[in-house]
């Protein structure tokens, strides 16, 4: 299936089965039993785990049209993790169970606790180990210590029924499954935006025809297209943590699609005035996404830092170097005619 398939595939997924009111009654605590069946009889869910296991053996490159199409629609899931996962674990060569899989951050406790997305569904847990690999946990198990729009924290007595993944970089991981969503956000925000500026009229015409409403939406087109670049780029192969990513261009990402969330969310907000922060007009859904999506593994600041330190690691380096070493494309292969 080509890209552009497999794009419309899930879009039209997702506008049946994840529209605004959908989303809406899922962030508040309904099923979202119907969405996630969908999902998986669509086989995104198990887009990267090799065809020998049963999967669809994509790339991340080739998967991410879906993630993109997942976070258009705002959709309240782990997909992006559920795919990471369920690849990892197929890589192991150990068992992939049914449902999806929501990646936790860690947080420090005598017992397995971790933090999760608030909203959408969650069958397994999978928390990063202090000294390395992961445990894969039932959601069923744990205790909701605290909830908010920010995430749920969960805690389990103990690992003693979990099962054991090998080591890998699941910060990188989750942080790529969020960069995604936010990219797919920020185009969607954009055409709200550009559709409300040109039927909100204002001194007898519409407010897109005023200079300074065109300027600001000219800066958020630039930031929703290098988030989208940003995205191609750590979607790219050549890396050695799950799925074959590569760390450095997903802190690029992750930074760089959080700089753009945070200039382009407050666009919108201009642009829509006060209608844009009551509950019942859309543009929270995606305004929301992107500022949870912000602070879930690993904020600008971080991913920046660790930048920083990666590069002064190699003390003889150029900055043009490294960007060239660790960041940049692979060159294309050359064709003779």
């Amino acid at each position: 299936m080509t890209d552009d398939l497999l794009a419309r595939a899930a879009a039209e997924l997702f506008a049946r089965h994840a529209a605004p009111a959908a989303v809406r009654a899922i962030q508040e605590g309904g099923p979202a039993d119907a969405l996630w069946a969908a999902v998986e009889e669509a086989g995104f869910a198990d887009a990267l785990v090799p065809e020998a296991a049963g999967g669809a053996g994509l790339a991340l490159s080739e998967a991410l049209p879906v993630l993109l199409a997942a976070g258009r629609a705002a959709a309240p899931l782990p997909l992006g993790e559920t795919m990471l996962a369920r690849a990892a674990l197929a890589g192991a060569g150990l068992e992939v169970p049914p449902g999806p899989i929501a990646l936790a951050e860690a947080l420090p406790g005598e017992v397995p606790r971790g933090r999760i997305a608030a909203a959408g569904p969650a069958a397994w847990v999978l928390l990063p180990r202090p000294e390395g690999g992961a445990w894969l946990l039932p959601a069923d198990g744990a205790t909701r210590e605290d909830s908010s729009s920010y995430g749920a924290v969960l805690r389990w007595a103990s690992a003693g029924n979990a099962r054991a993944l090998p080591q890998a970089d699941w910060l990188a991981a989750g942080a790529f499954a969020t960069l995604a969503g936010m990219a797919g956000a920020l185009e969607r925000m954009l055409e709200e935006t550009v559709r409300y500026a040109g039927e909100r009229r204002q001194f007898g015409r519409p407010i897109a025809a005023f200079q300074a409403v065109q300027q600001q939406i000219s800066l958020m087109t630039e930031d929703v297209f290098a988030a989208r670049i940003a995205a191609q780029l750590a979607a790219l192969p050549g890396g050695s943590g799950v799925a074959g990513l590569d760390t450095a261009r997903v802190a690029a990402a992750k930074a760089r699609i959080g700089e753009a969330a945070s200039r382009a969310a407050g666009i919108a907000h201009a642009v829509h005035g006060a209608m844009g922060i009551t509950a019942e007009v859309d543009l929270h859904l995606w305004t929301g996404l992107l500022h949870r999506g912000r602070l879930r593994f690993g904020a600008e600041g971080h991913w920046n830092a660790w930048l920083g330190a990666e590069f002064l690691r190699g003390a003889d380096a150029e900055s043009l170097a490294f960007v060239r070493a660790r960041l940049a494309p692979p060159p294309l292969e050359e064709t003779t005619p």
